[in-house]
């Protein structure tokens, strides 16, 4: 038998606990919150941001958010006989409007997600369109693959291009011995790759087979024919020289040209693949997308049954309103907020459905009723706060359509920027013209001035750190005062924003109040 003593140590120690998780809470969402910031303003002037771990960081933020309302209210019945769609689009209509119909808030879709038991209809009819979306996005996909393999290989070949240009621009370096170092170069890769073909005919094969030693080495010191000519050599060796002097010369100033015109034409052909991956890539999200929102959602709950025809459904209505300091006190017109405060109200329907088929021209649309769960949370939040609650949603859905359309050109970025950027050889000088001074007239009494302020420069952080504690500041900052008094006033539009609309939504449906 368990004493009365035990219990109470009991209870004690779970009130402690939870008091404690709640205080985790709020320091885990603070600690988010500073972490968002900091990431952001590091990744500001990135261009390749990292965007994933700033999505991982307001998932995780949504979720301590979501377990720290100011206030929650829950309402749960059954209502077989009253549709799904009416009190959807009632509480939308009833947050979105103005006074006095309405609470006059900016209302956006936050969470959408169903389940259907595997042998109800609706499973099979959103189970068909999800794979004809599907079908036709991994279609595209293929091509896009495709495409990406396709400027990987001509990013490849530019990267040649453009080792071997560069012996080219060396050739026509002012530095002489860049210049003679090209030549050697260019000489060495005409004799392999161009003059080899000739069989015994070419240098090499004269030089080692045919006994014409002083032959490669007098190629390579020779710059033109006139050089050539000069060398002293015996005549079959000078005419054999000649010819190869004049064949490299020609080869040397062809292949330049050919190569900077096979480089401009590789780069160009580069830009189109990459527009064309952009443009399939538009084309793909849309499919993704919907493949994605037909899609099911395991909610890992009792309610749905395999051998059942039914179904459970989530929509959550996320409404905000702006408190902007004149809303507080009308002598707060002038202040200036650090950051945007919003009065926030989350609506989340929980549905347990039974789908009833109805039959139409353009195919069997469905009728949801049956039991309606819907709690109402207040909340108290920032800009930073409310961007991840709104976006909840599009972060989850499109972290899939981003990963297989997005990434494979972000690693390919820095390359494309390299070959694509545009290369402007006229650069305009800017000319500078020199300002002229106006003529300044010094008042006699300046210093006089100076010396006045530097005797009253010690009180100025008392007098500012009086006017902090009685509310009052210098104009585009706020007080301490009055930035405790917003967030007071916050909280309590927070309290009874919740209140009118579960009060109003159980009068509205004919539900008992008090």
């Amino acid at each position: 038998m368990v004493e009365l003593k035990e219990v109470e140590d009991t209870i004690k120690g779970i009130e402690k606990r939870f008091s404690d998780k709640k205080k985790q809470i709020k320091e885990k969402r603070s600690y988010l919150l500073s972490t968002l910031k900091e990431h952001q303003a590091e990744q500001e002037d990135k261009k390749d941001k990292d965007i994933d771990t700033e999505n991982r960081i307001k998932a995780m933020l949504v979720e301590v958010i979501r377990k720290d309302p100011i206030k929650e209210y829950y309402l749960g019945y059954d209502s077989m006989g009253e549709g799904l769609e009416p009190l959807y689009f009632w509480t939308l209509d009833f947050m979105r409007d103005r006074a006095p119909g309405g609470m006059g808030l900016t209302v956006t879709k936050s969470l959408e997600g169903f389940e259907a038991s595997a042998s109800s209809s609706y499973f099979g009819e959103m189970g068909t369109r999800a794979s004809v979306m599907q079908d036709r996005a991994m279609k595209i996909l293929e091509v896009v693959n495709n495409l990406i393999r396709t400027i990987i290989n001509i990013i490849y070949d530019l990267k040649e291009f453009e080792i071997k240009l560069e012996t080219y621009d060396d050739l026509h370096s002012k530095d002489s011995s860049r210049r003679e170092a090209a030549k050697l170069a260019l000489k060495g890769a005409w004799m392999d790759q161009v003059d080899i073909k000739r069989g015994r005919g070419s240098v090499n094969m004269l030089a080692q087979q045919l006994q014409f030693v002083t032959l490669r080495d007098a190629f390579m010191q020779a710059r033109d024919e006139k050089d050539a000519n000069s060398l002293d050599l015996n005549q079959r060796v000078k005419n054999i020289l000649l010819r190869k002097v004049n064949e490299y010369l020609k080869w040397e100033k062809n292949s330049e040209e050919e190569l900077r015109k096979r480089f401009e034409i590789e780069r160009r052909w580069l830009s189109s693949q990459v527009n064309s991956v952009k443009l399939y890539i538009q084309w793909i999200k849309p499919y993704l997308k919907a493949a994605q929102k037909l899609g099911m959602k395991e909610f890992k709950a009792p309610d749905v049954v395999a051998a059942f025809n039914n179904m459970q459904m989530e929509l959550s209505l996320f409404g905000k309103k702006e408190i902007k300091p004149e809303d507080v006190n009308p002598n707060f017109t002038k202040v200036k907020m650090p950051e945007k405060i919003f009065v926030c109200l989350e609506i989340t329907f929980n549905f347990r459905t039974v789908p009833q088929s109805i039959p139409s021209k353009g195919g069997s649309s469905y009728v949801h009723a049956g039991r309606t769960d819907i709690n109402f949370k207040g909340y108290v939040l920032d800009e930073d706060e409310v961007e991840a609650l709104e976006k909840q949603e599009l972060y989850e859905d499109m972290q899939l359509v981003r990963n297989l359309t997005e990434i494979s050109l972000e690693a390919l970025q820095k390359d494309l920027d390299h070959f694509l950027k545009e290369i402007d050889d006229q650069r305009k000088k800017e000319s500078e013209k020199p300002k002229k001074e106006k003529f300044k007239l010094e008042s006699p009494f300046g210093s006089l001035g100076e010396g006045v302020k530097e005797i009253f420069s010690p009180f100025k952080n008392v007098s500012e750190q009086v006017k902090d504690l009685i509310g009052i500041s210098k104009k585009g900052h706020i007080s301490s005062f009055k930035l405790s008094e917003i967030k007071k006033f916050a909280q309590e539009d927070a309290l009874d924003t919740c209140w009118n609309a579960y009060d109003k939504y159980k009068k509205a449906h004919g539900m008992i109040t008090w």
